[in-house]
């Protein structure tokens, strides 16, 4: 588009190639971090660096910034596993779902975090 086009989102951009080609995967968290900046007063953005489990290639490191709410935060920490979808072609792409044994449910119209039995 021209200069006056769609504004471009990387999160969304992101997205969409892990659906085409993405692969579920889990990493360790090694450092998160705040950058201070906030979307709609719910998400803040964080800066992951991980440790990915790539299958055939080992441990691979990769830094990431994304926006997270606190209940996809939950349980996220250093030392602790997440799951993750990264690019099979170039797995510093990489998109943090949220803590292997967490997820997120709406009950009653809220958001609740319910913790999962980790199968691995």
């Amino acid at each position: 588009m021209g200069l006056f086009g769609r504004k471009a989102n990387p999160e969304a951009d992101l997205a969409k190639a892990l659906a085409r080609r993405g692969a579920r995967g889990r990493a360790t968290v090694v450092s998160m971090r705040e950058t201070g900046n906030e979307r709609d007063g719910v998400a803040k953005e964080i800066e992951f660096v991980l440790d990915l489990e790539v299958p055939e290639s080992g441990t691979v490191r990769v830094t990431t910034n994304q926006y997270m709410n606190r209940f996809t935060l939950h349980g996220l920490a250093p030392g602790e596993p997440a799951r993750v979808m990264y690019d099979r072609d170039d797995p510093q792409r990489v998109l943090v779902e949220g803590h292997v044994r967490f997820r997120t449910d709406v009950v009653g119209g809220e958001i609740v975090v319910i913790e999962v039995e980790d199968v691995r």
